[in-house]
């Protein structure tokens, strides 16, 4: 298995969002003439998938020789991995990047590690300049490296895809005549909504609870 990372670091508020972009290779060999893989090397083809943490959110990619062979294999082994449920595309023949008789396994990602949280290396005695702390925005560049549901979003944008103009027009229309939908559930403006005894020192209490009406 190879594997080649490109190191993508992101600076904000002086935190660092580190992203890898990986691209692991495994090469898959076949019997001459022949367009499955042998069961040792099916083992083996699977073992690379695992031991990669490859999900059904990771795009494998398949590369062979150019040749009906190459086309077959390539057609064959898709099938077989599409029915594991991962989502297989092919790449185009690069007959001097794949040796005889074999196939390449692609799978590309890219990998966010967030900051170290929290970050007080910076002295916070006699700053002079009233820069910002080290730890400044930590935690916020920590929950965005954590919640991003596909990294390759902090480092190329996705295009968006075409809008429904009749569907917003729709929408438009009903606010203006006024017949748009009211909040469902009768807690939406309750659950938050907090009184305060000002004056008496008190803490305050939700609608309903304990400290209501005092």
């Amino acid at each position: 298995m190879k594997a080649r990372q490109i190191l993508f670091l992101a600076l904000i508020a002086g935190a660092l969002l580190r992203v890898d972009f990986q691209r692991l290779t495994h090469t898959a060999g076949f019997a001459p003439s022949a367009t499955r893989l042998a069961p040792k090397e099916q083992e083996s083809l699977t073992a690379f998938l695992q031991a990669a943490q490859v999900t059904t959110d990771d795009p494998v990619y398949l590369e062979a020789a150019s040749g009906a062979v190459g086309t077959s294999r390539m057609s064959a082994l898709a099938r077989d991995l599409t029915r594991q449920g991962y989502s297989v595309a092919t790449l185009p023949a690069a007959p001097d990047a794949v040796p005889p008789n074999a196939l390449l396994v692609v799978v590309e990602r890219y990998v966010v590690t967030p900051p170290d949280c929290p970050n007080w290396t910076k002295s916070q005695n006699e700053d002079h300049e009233n820069a910002q702390t080290s730890n400044f925005g930590c935690a916020n560049l920590n929950n965005l490296g954590l919640m991003v549901a596909d990294p390759r979003d902090l480092v190329i944008a996705r295009q968006l895809g075409p809008a429904s103009a009749a569907h917003a027009s729709l929408a438009i229309q009903r606010y203006r005549s006024g017949q748009t939908s009211p909040l469902s559930g009768p807690s939406a403006g309750t659950t938050y909504n907090y009184s305060f005894n000002s004056g008496s020192g008190g803490t305050g209490a939700a609608p309903g609870g304990a400290g209501a009406g005092q």
